[in-house]
C-alpha cells in the first residue's frame, strides 16, 4: 500500500475546533443502479474478462443502505457514521468468448446464469471542521468488502467465488441548510487508490427534515470497485443512479 495513505488519514483525524451538531440519526435508503462493468476471478490475464451486460446479462441493480450517524459536542473525539449497503442481483447470458473463472473453463455461445451479492460496510470516523449554515467534514472510511458472484453454465456447471476484505478510504463531505425550511443539500464521499486497485463511494442528496425530528431525502449515488489482485478479483464494476430514502434523528 502506498506509505503517504496512513499518514494522510492520520492528520485528517487530528481534532477540529469547531463543535458539531449533537444527535443520533437512523436513516434506511432504497434506489436504483446501472451497473456495468466486467468480472474475473482468480486469473491475471484480461481475456477472462466477464462483461457484465454483454456477457451475463444484467442492466441494473436495486441496491439497498442502512445507516447510523452519531455526532455529539466532544472536539477531542471523532464523530461517527455506520454505513452498510447490499445489493442481490441475478441474471442470465451468453457468452461472447471462452473465460476462465475460478478455475472453470465457460466456453464461446454457452448460455450462463449468475447470482452477484455485493454488500459494504463503512465505518467512518470524521470531524467537522466548520459546522454553522454550511458544514465541512473530513476524516477516515474503513469500509469492508464481502462479495461472491455465482456462474452457473449449461455445459460447465456451477462454480462460486468470493471476497472479503477491510478497504482504508479517505472521506470528505459537505452540506449547507436553507434556513427556516427544513431543507439542506449536501454531499459526500470516500476514496482510495493503491496496488493497481482504486475505489470511490460518492452521494449527492437533498433532504427536508420536519419539526417532529422525521425526514425524507433524494440523491444520486455513484459506486466504483476496481480490484486488482483484491483477495484474487480483478473486477472493475461501477453502479450509480437515483435513491429516496427516509430517517429520524433524536
Amino acid at each position: 500500500m502506498n506509505r503517504t495513505l496512513p499518514v494522510i488519514m492520520l492528520a485528517a483525524l487530528l481534532p477540529a475546533t469547531a463543535v458539531a451538531d449533537t444527535g443520533i440519526t437512523l436513516g434506511a435508503r432504497y434506489g436504483t443502479s446501472d451497473i456495468n462493468g466486467s468480472l474475473r476471478q482468480s486469473s491475471t490475464s484480461s481475456a477472462d474478462d466477464l462483461d457484465i451486460n454483454d456477457d451475463l446479462g444484467y442492466r441494473d441493480a436495486s441496491p439497498e443502505n442502512f445507516y447510523l450517524q452519531l455526532e455529539h459536542p466532544l472536539p477531542l473525539l471523532p464523530n461517527a457514521r455506520l454505513n452498510r449497503s447490499g445489493m442481490d442481483e441475478s441474471a442470465s447470458g451468453q457468452l461472447t468468448r471462452t473465460v476462465d473463472f475460478a478455475g472453470s473453463t465457460f466456453t464461446l455461445g454457452e448460455t450462463v446464469g449468475s447470482t452477484v451479492d455485493v454488500t459494504q460496510t463503512d465505518i467512518i470516523l470524521y470531524y467537522s471542521i466548520f459546522d454553522t449554515v454550511a458544514n465541512i467534514d473530513v476524516g477516515v472510511n474503513a469500509k469492508h468488502l464481502d462479495s461472491s458472484a455465482s456462474l452457473t453454465g449449461s455445459l460447465a456447471g456451477n462454480e462460486t467465488a468470493s471476497i472479503s476484505g477491510w478497504v482504508p478510504m479517505l472521506y470528505a463531505g459537505v452540506g449547507v441548510d436553507l434556513p427556516l425550511t427544513g431543507l439542506s443539500i449536501g454531499a459526500d464521499g470516500s476514496y482510495t487508490g493503491y496496488q493497481g486497485s482504486r475505489l470511490y463511494d460518492l452521494n449527492l442528496r437533498a433532504s427536508y427534515t420536519t419539526d417532529w425530528h422525521i425526514g425524507a431525502d433524494l440523491g444520486y449515488r455513484r459506486m466504483k470497485l476496481n480490484l486488482d489482485d483484491f483477495d484474487d478479483s480483478y473486477s472493475d464494476i461501477e453502479f450509480d443512479g437515483p435513491y429516496a430514502g427516509v430517517f429520524v434523528t433524536f
